[in-house]
This record gives structure tokens, C-alpha cells and sequence, in this order.
């Protein structure tokens, strides 16, 4: 009998949902407004990037950005089963699942600390010249740390294969890695004349559902 690959994307998307109920700093996230996706890394080289979280929102949350030509940028609605999305965190695989175990869940809360904390499609500002990680440890890879240590009490770790198994041994035990593979969202740039009045007829976005074998 042909084994059922393993399916990265929707444990991820299960274990976010437990933390987001679980741990008290990550109680602002919406499980169901993030996408979760996998591309496959250039090459299997342990130095790289090992996941991507994107706003679909610009700063503040806006969803338009104004340009001196007199147009417009403008993010589309995203939508799934009617729930509009404004994050997608893409996962890079094999590289992300060549981690050790512990390197992999503060892969995944590094990307969910990126969300800003008024959920609003804007990713975390901080001062100064490193606008997205801070200037300091304690900005950025210090909370993340302790992230890790209030979410593993949390974390029934037999039930996430990803957190104790790398890709080849997934591989082996299911026959393949699976996930939803995105299309990479963008602003599209309008006429200010073209711009809906009303966000009740917002600019679509078509969403890839397709899924991505690795084996």
C-alpha cells in the first residue's frame, strides 16, 4: 500500500493554532487570517533562509500607499472560506526541516514574531536602522528565546513530526513531504481614478492550491 506523505503546512497551521490559544505573547495571532506554504530551497546548503513571513498589509496596516504619479498602490482582498488573510509564512524545504529539532520550532516562532502586534497585516516595527529585527538582542532574537521556552511546556511533541523528525526521515516513515504551495502575493499598482470607492468591491487575488511534493 503506497504511503500518505506527510503534510507539513497543515500541522504547522495545527500547532500555530495551539499557540496562539496557549501562550500568553503570541495571543494576538489568528490562526485562521495566516497562510502557511512551502517552496523548495535553491539548494540543501544549511545556510540560507529556512521560512519567510509576509504582511499583506502596508505600514500601519494600510492597505494603500500612494505614489507622486498619481497612482496607487493596492493590496488585494485575500480570502479563504470567506475569511479575509493578511499574513503568509512560506516554509523553505529541505533546509527548514535539515534543522535541528529545536532550531525548527524557533524557525516557526521567529516568523510568527515577525506579525505585528496589532494583527493588522503589518509586520513588528522597532527604532532605528534594523526596522524589523531591532539594533539589539533583546529586541528580536532575545524574545524569540524565550518564546521557545514558554511554548515547548505546551507542545505534545510526538504529535508534530516536523519538531522530532528531519526531512529524509520523513521521507522515509511517509513516503514524501507535502504543502500547500503559494503564489507570491504583491500590491498591484491602479490609477487613483480606477480605485474602488468602496473596499465592498476590492481588488481580488486568485490563490494557488496546489500541492508540492518533496520525496
Amino acid at each position: 500500500m503506497r504511503k500518505a506523505a506527510y503534510n507539513l503546512t497543515d500541522d504547522v497551521a495545527l500547532l500555530v493554532h495551539l499557540l496562539s490559544k496557549r501562550v500568553e505573547r503570541l495571543e494576538h495571532i489568528q490562526p485562521g487570517r495566516i497562510l502557511h506554504g512551502v517552496s523548495q530551497a535553491r539548494t540543501r546548503s544549511r545556510y540560507g533562509v529556512y521560512a519567510q513571513c509576509h504582511g499583506l498589509r502596508f505600514k500601519h496596516g494600510k492597505r494603500e500607499q500612494h505614489t507622486r504619479d498619481g497612482h496607487v498602490w493596492v493590496w488585494p482582498d485575500i480570502r479563504v472560506r470567506g475569511t479575509e488573510v493578511l499574513y503568509y509564512i512560506t516554509y523553505f524545504l529541505p533546509r527548514f526541516l535539515d534543522q535541528p529539532p529545536r532550531e525548527r520550532l524557533h524557525t516557526l516562532l521567529h516568523e510568527l514574531y515577525h506579525i505585528h502586534p496589532s494583527f493588522n497585516g503589518d509586520l513588528r516595527r522597532f527604532a532605528g536602522r534594523n526596522e524589523f529585527h531591532g539594533n539589539r538582542y533583546e529586541d528580536f532574537d532575545g524574545v524569540v528565546d524565550h518564546l521557545v521556552e514558554q511554548s515547548l511546556p505546551h507542545i505534545e511533541l510526538a504529535r508534530f513530526p516536523f519538531l522530532t523528525m528531519g526531512f529524509d526521515d520523513l521521507v522515509a516513515r511517509f513516503g514524501g513531504v507535502v504543502g500547500s504551495r503559494l503564489k507570491r502575493f504583491a500590491p498591484r499598482k491602479v490609477r487613483a481614478d480606477d480605485l474602488p470607492v468602496s473596499h465592498a468591491r476590492p481588488i481580488a487575488a486568485r490563490l494557488g492550491s496546489q500541492r508540492q511534493l518533496f520525496a
